[in-house]
């Protein structure tokens, strides 16, 4: 399903669009050394452009919404995308900037909610949590297949990353 981008933008432009883990990873590196995706851990299947299009689509949106569960994954995944030390402090001060910024709405979900989640066991803590939180709130940027699928299976409307590359 690939829906229209517009009606989209409109009825999620205010109340804001959920970033999963390897897009946030892609616009944080981007943001430091734009030179260092596709070349280092989960962002190897990206390029600039995947990090322009990115910063892009999160320009028609008000909100940028997040998860302790996505912010953790992704602060791993930094540290891990470090050439040197003074890459890893750029990054963890970019990092603490987009987390900081007054668009940035960081939600949380209880965990006896997100482990009782109907896709908890299929998915996992993180992308349950994602859905558990998204669903009628807020849209979901993700290229994750099996989320995008669950997500078409429960009503959560999402932004496909590879249908965006597309278009």
């Amino acid at each position: 399903m690939n829906p229209n981008f517009g009606s989209l933008i409109s009825k999620y432009h205010e109340k804001g669009i959920l970033i999963d883990t390897n897009l946030l990873l892609v616009l944080l590196v981007g943001n430091v050394q734009p030179r260092l995706i596709g070349k280092t851990a989960r962002t190897d299947g990206y390029s600039i452009g995947d990090y322009e299009l990115i910063t892009s689509i999160l320009g028609h949106f008000r909100r940028f919404i997040t998860l302790p569960q996505i912010l953790t994954e992704t602060g791993n995944l930094l540290k891990r995308n470090c050439p040197n030390k003074n890459t890893l402090i750029d990054l963890s001060g970019e990092f603490a900037r987009f987390v900081q910024l007054g668009q940035t709405k960081e939600v949380r979900k209880l965990s006896r909610r997100v482990t009782t989640h109907p896709t908890f066991k299929e998915l996992g803590y993180a992308d349950a949590a994602i859905l558990s939180v998204a669903a009628g709130r807020y849209l979901l940027l993700t290229e994750d297949k099996p989320l995008q699928s669950f997500a078409d299976h429960l009503g959560v409307d999402v932004l496909r990353f590879q249908w965006l590359r597309a278009i």
